[in-house]
């Protein structure tokens, strides 16, 4: 295992941040191999430091992995979806240094940081270029659509901005088209924050602009169930699987042919 950070920016932002990537890349048989860029949850606040058991199962299934450091408040939209984006444009940069397959780059959020990359994946075209395009989209109890009052009321306070036009560019489900990538959707029935009406319409949204998604509703879990709740990461024996890390691994295997 390789173990390093960088920094995507070049220069520090309005505030002063210098958001970091953290990678942790496999060196076993010294191949190329697919990368996931991990934007934790932390509702804009903050970014949740615990990303370990993330990082590690996507390790053990042979991915690379990066956890994204990314600019939260006092920022805005789009300062954080700059990040990523940039985050996204680096690793395809260093890809041949650091043995990265550069057309197998996915992004995977929590929460916010779920609503981070529904905003890159589906706005890249608009905000960078074909080198910022993430290849797959991995959204994990993500704020998604403008639905919902709370759900609104989450994203208006991320744009700061009264601007419709602006507000507009973070409401996920209104910027999806042809442009957007293969999309995995999980979430729980019992995370009541942000619920699953949210999911089921994202996907409906997807399916009408014709990308590629699988979504997993499972009934048990609460909000960002991952970093909490021991169910999602044992396998009881004869019992149900809940583990989504696991199912995106599976996704992306099919996805890309590995």
């Amino acid at each position: 295992m390789r173990y390093f950070q960088v920094h995507v920016r070049e220069n520090p932002t309005e505030w002063g941040y210098m958001p970091t990537l953290r990678l942790y890349l496999l060196q076993e048989g010294d191949k190329p191999r697919p990368i996931v860029i991990i934007a934790p949850g932390g509702g804009y606040e903050s970014v949740s430091a615990e990303d370990d058991r993330v990082v590690s199962q996507y390790n053990a299934a042979g991915f690379h992995a990066a956890v994204l450091q990314y600019s939260v408040r006092p920022h805005r939209f789009p300062e954080p979806e700059r990040d990523l984006l940039l985050a996204i444009g680096l690793v395809r940069e260093r890809a041949k240094e650091w043995g990265i397959l550069k057309d197998r780059v996915a992004i995977c959020g929590f929460s916010a940081g779920g609503h981070l990359c529904a905003c890159v994946s589906t706005l890249w075209k608009k905000l960078g270029e074909e080198r910022f395009k993430p290849n797959a989209a991995i959204l994990c109890h993500a704020v998604l659509t403008a639905r919902l009052d709370h759900c609104k009321n989450f994203i208006v306070d991320h744009v700061g901005n009264e601007d419709k036009e602006v507000q507009e560019l973070a409401f996920c489900d209104r910027q999806i088209s042809g442009h957007t990538p293969p999309t995995f959707l999980y979430t729980t029935f019992e995370d009541k924050l942000t619920n699953v009406e949210n999911v089921l319409y994202y996907g409906e949204m997807l399916a009408k602009h014709g990308v590629p998604f699988e979504m997993h509703v499972l009934p048990k879990g609460g909000h960002c169930a991952p970093w909490c709740d021991d169910i999602i990461w044992a396998k009881p024996a004869g019992g149900r699987d809940y583990n989504y890390i696991r199912m995106s691994v599976e996704w992306m295997r099919e996805l890309w042919g590995l």
